[in-house]
């Protein structure tokens, strides 16, 4: 029978207060593929999925679903046409269970007029669940559950809806390795179904692992769509910016000084008889599988947990902080791994997020001091090359690459004498991923030892002087960074020394 058209867009455009989001856009997602939309943030992707979600209005341009011409005025619309949105935030009530989440509303089956009939709402949710072919407790609030069986539970829901067409935006942002499988399982059986799945998100090997086909967006534009099998990350980096991307990473210099902190057989509950060294100015970077130890080694650092026995010193003095106050008082800083959830207040502006951790250096006799605020704020804004035309802005409506310099900022604004980072280019697309390296070299080139944590082997094999493999919380070796490449490196990962 041939490919059949799922979704077309035919020369949608739009402009906010004279700016081209979009500048005429052609594109068409088929029924039964898995189809990969990526760009940088700001190439009009979001725009785009808030058109075909009816929450914003396009200034012209046609949809046509499955040859149809349609109008979609609201999320009630596009609800009706089939499309279903699976955002990153993936906006389940955290006390409901996950039947009453996949079901929430009106759609709720009902007996003896308003009471809930939980045997035919069970008996729904396991008629969609076996056709996912998933499973995920049902009877506890969905807060106690796993963060692929949350993602699950979104895809149920959207399942309920008896959509036709699924929107996933990074969907496996949160998930570790295993259960990144266990939802590109589910994707698979919703193609064998006949669904379309379009698969956004900055993580480029998911993409060329998971899809069909792939469109890259520039500027509010398509510039390539081409089947999977067609296209290498080298090609899609090269369509996502517009130039040919010769080196991923800053060049390395050797800024590395004295020694600043040495741990010795450190030892807790996640971590055993761990010992390394850190030197003013070097790249640390921690090499090691999900699990194996690298957060709550950061964590250790920084006060959030305690260590049983071991000893760390800073500068040759006992170091120990009981919590990430006296972490930060001693020049010790975390840039951590959920930036949103974590590392910003999302309701506050950028001058205020970019001070929250050094408000007595903005403060006098206990008031704020506004003025100083926002120079401070301003000069370390520069310093990470934060692009946002107005620091009273909330921090919300900043692209993911900027929030991560907001959070940059905010950590660097008294100069650190140890910044750590754990996964920091975590959503950040390829174009601010070389600011943010440009800008851990600079920190380190001016002194401060860094600590980098990263699930992307590439990111630590680009950026660290030295690298610290650990497996099960203990040591497996620490080594320059010269001759290591990417095999070696896993055999690190997974504990062998050759």
């Amino acid at each position: 029978m041939g490919i059949q058209e799922a979704l077309r867009l035919t020369q949608v455009k739009k402009s906010y207060t004279g700016v081209k989001a979009l500048k005429g856009v052609d594109l068409s997602f088929n029924i039964g593929e898995v189809h990969g939309l990526v760009g940088e943030n700001g190439a009009g992707k979001s725009t785009l999925i808030k058109i075909l979600a009816g929450i914003v209005k396009p200034d012209d341009g046609e949809i046509r679903i499955k040859g149809n011409d349609v109008h979609i005025r609201s999320s009630n619309d596009a609800t009706a046409y089939g499309l279903c949105f699976i955002h990153q935030e993936l906006n389940l009530v955290s006390y409901f269970n996950a039947m009453e989440n996949i079901f929430l509303g009106h759609r709720y089956p009902r007996k003896f007029g308003p009471l809930v009939d939980w045997k035919e709402l069970k008996r729904k949710t396991g008629k969609i669940t076996d056709a996912l072919q998933v499973s995920f407790p049902l009877n506890v609030p969905v807060s106690y559950l796993s963060a692929v069986e949350r993602a699950m539970v979104a895809i149920a829901r959207a399942f309920a809806e008896s959509g036709e067409i699924y929107f996933m935006d990074e969907p496996a942002t949160a998930l570790t390795d295993i259960e990144k499988k266990k939802l590109f399982a589910v994707i698979r059986n919703l193609r064998m179904q006949g669904k379309t799945v379009i698969y956004v998100s900055h993580n480029l090997d998911d993409v060329l692992e998971i899809t069909d086909r792939i469109t890259v967006m520039r500027d509010g534009t398509v510039v390539a769509c081409s089947s999977t099998e067609e296209m290498t990350k080298e090609m899609l980096i090269s369509h996502m910016i517009g130039k040919s991307l010769t080196s991923a990473f800053p060049e390395r210099k050797d800024s590395t000084g004295d020694l600043l902190l040495q741990a010795d057989r450190l030892t807790n509950d996640r971590i055993h008889d761990l010992s390394f060294s850190l030197h003013r100015g070097e790249i640390l970077g921690i090499g090691g599988l999900v699990g194996s130890g690298r957060t709550e080694l950061l964590e250790t650092l920084y006060g959030v947990r305690g260590h049983q026995s071991g000893s760390i010193k800073l500068e040759g003095k006992p170091y120990a902080p009981r919590d990430p106050g006296e972490a930060i008082e001693q020049g010790v800083v975390l840039v951590p791994e959920e930036r949103r959830r974590q590392g910003l207040v999302l309701g506050r502006s950028i001058y205020e997020n970019i001070t929250l951790m050094s408000l007595s250096e903005v403060s006098r006799f206990g008031f704020l001091r506004h003025q100083t605020i926002r120079k401070k704020s301003s000069e370390a804004g520069r310093r990470v090359r934060l692009k946002s035309s107005n620091y009273d802005n909330s921090v919300s409506t900043l692209s993911g690459g900027n929030q991560q310099k907001v959070v940059f900022a905010k950590t660097v604004m008294n100069l650190p004498r140890i910044l750590m980072l754990d996964e920091p280019s975590k959503g950040v697309d390829v174009g601010a991923r070389f600011e943010l390296y440009t800008i851990i070299r600079e920190l380190a080139e001016s002194g401060v030892a860094v600590i980098v944590v990263s699930s992307d082997f590439n990111e630590i094999l680009g950026l660290a002087d030295r690298i610290l493999f650990i497996k099960d919380g203990k040591m497996i070796s620490c080594r320059e960074n010269t001759g290591i490449d990417q095999e070696s490196y896993l055999h690190f990962c997974y504990g062998r020394e050759n």
